[in-house]
């Protein structure tokens, strides 16, 4: 039964508000620069590359401290999926921020690299060209993922799982495109 702590843990790990705290610390209201969004790439954008990337990171980290560590203790991959899911559902809706929070591409990329080393890396290069190419991060989170799933497939993986891991950045665009942040202004390939 303790293996459900894992799920608001997640949530809670997931509202720690990476960019707001980022951009505070150099007098910055992120809602008030560029999209508003709460993001990685609105802080890349608009206040600095460095703390774009410690944006990137912090977030993306909030979506492996949960999975790793419900890994660590013998949990269902399930349920180590359910707590980044929750770490994502934080994010999106952080309790720290009054449940005003980003799209969570960064969180997801860190879920899948929690769950599925190999194929997260393998899938990321196709991912890291799109990017360069085009700087659109919902495109380069979908070919990301559609690589993730085929290096996962190719890996003799379990495809149910695979296919739940991959699926995630849908659930962020959707929610970035239809259920938008009060107050955040969308932009094509804006993440968080």
């Amino acid at each position: 039964m303790y293996e459900l702590l894992f799920l608001p843990c997640g949530y809670l790990l997931g509202s720690i508000p990476f960019a707001y705290l980022v951009v505070r610390a150099r007098k910055v209201d992120i809602f008030q620069v560029g999209t508003g969004n709460p993001g990685a790439v609105n802080v890349f954008r608009e206040v600095s590359r460095r703390a774009g990337v410690a944006v990137l990171l912090g977030d993306a980290a909030k979506g492996v401290v949960p999975v790793v560590l419900a890994r660590l203790v013998g949990v269902s991959p399930w349920l180590a999926l359910a707590a980044g899911v929750c770490a994502l559902a934080g994010h999106w809706y952080p309790v720290f921020l009054r449940f005003r929070g980003g799209a969570g591409l960064a969180t997801v990329i860190g879920v899948a690299f929690a769950m599925m080393p190999l194929p997260a890396l393998l899938g990321s290069l196709p991912g890291a060209l799109v990017l360069y190419v085009r700087h659109d991060a919902g495109l380069t989170a979908g070919v990301g993922f559609l690589g993730l799933f085929v290096a996962a497939l190719l890996l003799g993986g379990p495809v149910a799982l695979a296919l739940a891991v991959a699926a995630l950045p849908a659930l962020a665009l959707a929610r970035q495109r239809l259920l938008p942040t009060p107050g955040v202004r969308r932009e094509v390939g804006e993440e968080a």
